[in-house]
């Protein structure tokens, strides 16, 4: 009778045991169950790389630096040694001379009529035109002086009868009457006239 009582009380310990095993393990699966899954989104920000970085919403966009118009050092008006250069290099009594300031005129009524100088200031024209003269060395800015004032009746002769003088145009290489107005030429040649000393006789 007290071996079967002994029996029973060990086979209810174990009973106990083997539940609150069971019972412990279901606790711990439910916990384990319960913990969130990281999102999708939180995974990316975890692993993206540095150089992916998130922008941070402000704008880095640099702006070019803009250019002052007299950076130039014509006063925003085209380089002119090209046009005005035509006039060195010959003059009064020369070789050619007729032709020469043919193509003198053209080039120099193609700067005037290219940057509209009737519509600039005399100053600007001026400060252009007297910079390039002033670069000049002494030989060049005489000989300059006695070729102007062949250029600048040259010059009137095309405005005045463009299809008189295109047989000297062509013969001069110049391709097309110049373009330039009355208007253009009166300013460019004014300028001019305030800049280069009258030749010596």
């Amino acid at each position: 009778m007290k071996t079967n009582l002994w029996t029973r009380i060990r086979a209810a310990g174990c009973c106990a045991a083997l539940a609150l095993a069971l019972f412990l393990a279901g606790c711990t699966a439910a916990a384990s169950s319960s913990t969130p899954a990281p999102s999708s989104s939180s995974q990316a920000l975890s692993e993206a790389p540095a150089s992916q970085a998130i922008p941070s919403g402000e704008d880095d966009t640099t702006t070019a630096p803009g250019v002052d118009a007299t950076e130039n050092g014509f006063t925003g008006l085209t380089d002119p040694t090209e046009a005005l250069s035509r006039g060195l290099g010959w003059g009064p009594g020369t070789a050619g001379t007729s032709l020469k300031q043919v193509a003198a005129a053209a080039s120099m009524m193609d700067w005037a009529d290219e940057n509209s100088a009737a519509s600039r200031s005399a100053d600007s024209l001026n400060s252009c035109l007297s910079g390039w003269f002033a670069g000049l060395d002494a030989f060049d800015q005489e000989n300059f002086a006695e070729a102007w004032p062949l250029i600048e009746s040259s010059a009137q002769r095309i405005l005045d009868d463009p299809d008189a003088q295109a047989a000297w145009l062509e013969d001069a290489g110049v391709d097309e009457v110049p373009a330039c107005s009355e208007e253009d030429w009166a300013a460019f040649a004014g300028a001019m006239n305030a800049v280069v000393p009258a030749p010596q006789q």
